[in-house]
């Protein structure tokens, strides 16, 4: 199968994943990133050997991160996948992206381990999801993904035997420390995540937004 994966929770991440080979284009700008996404697909394409275009290059599905994520970046990408698949007449499949930054960070970790992911979600808050892995390729959430502030999520999960990791523990040391670095976002992950469950036998892949807050703006009479 030759996957597209695109998710636009931080920045933008593309990757193309044929036979096991990936090739990988990002925006880190959360600003710049949904005007660089469709120049990103191409670029990953090209460089994979695969034409222009998703229809010139016969993949055989787009998979894309849900989020959670602000609303104008996550739609982003929500957007832009569906366009692709629409055109390209293939399916189009989500899945969280803590999920997939979970699996970076278990891929290292023992297959008992059990993590809670954090990642910035502004506000003086983190969207933190409990994960463990599930087989060598997949993941489980055991608990979220949901938004709270970083002291919540520190006593919530003080005495229970989970590692907390993600970029988020970098800007929150003080309430989330960890003894891991912040692993990149891999986002050809998520080809693993669901060629693992299609295995399985799953068949539902939502592609629902996670935003799990209202918008910043919001319409209303004056």
């Amino acid at each position: 199968m030759i996957d597209l994966c695109i998710d636009t929770s931080v920045g933008a991440a593309v990757a193309v994943v044929n036979d096991g080979v990936v090739t990988q284009k990002h925006e880190s700008s959360s600003r710049a990133h949904a005007e660089r996404l469709s120049t990103l697909v191409t670029s990953a394409l090209e460089e994979a050997g695969l034409g222009k275009t998703a229809k010139d290059a016969n993949l055989d599905q787009v998979i894309v991160g849900t989020g959670p994520a602000p609303f104008t970046g996550l739609r982003a990408g929500l957007v832009a996948a569906r366009v692709i698949g629409r055109v390209a007449g293939i399916p189009v499949r989500g899945i969280g992206s803590l999920e997939v930054l979970a699996r970076e960070y278990l891929d290292d970790m023992s297959p008992n381990a059990e993590i809670v992911v954090v990642t910035d979600a502004r506000r003086h808050e983190v969207y933190w999801a409990h994960v463990r892995a599930h087989g060598p390729n997949d993941v489980e959430i055991v608990e979220g993904p949901a938004v709270n502030s970083a002291d919540f999520v520190a006593n919530k999960f003080r005495d229970q035997p989970v590692e907390f990791v993600g970029p988020a523990c970098e800007i929150y040391s003080d309430a989330l420390p960890t003894s891991r670095g912040t692993a990149a976002f891999d986002v050809s992950n998520a080809s693993r995540i669901v060629r693992a469950r299609l295995a399985d036998g799953v068949t539902e892949f939502p592609t629902d937004p996670q935003y799990l807050r209202r918008p910043d703006i919001h319409g209303g009479n004056k």
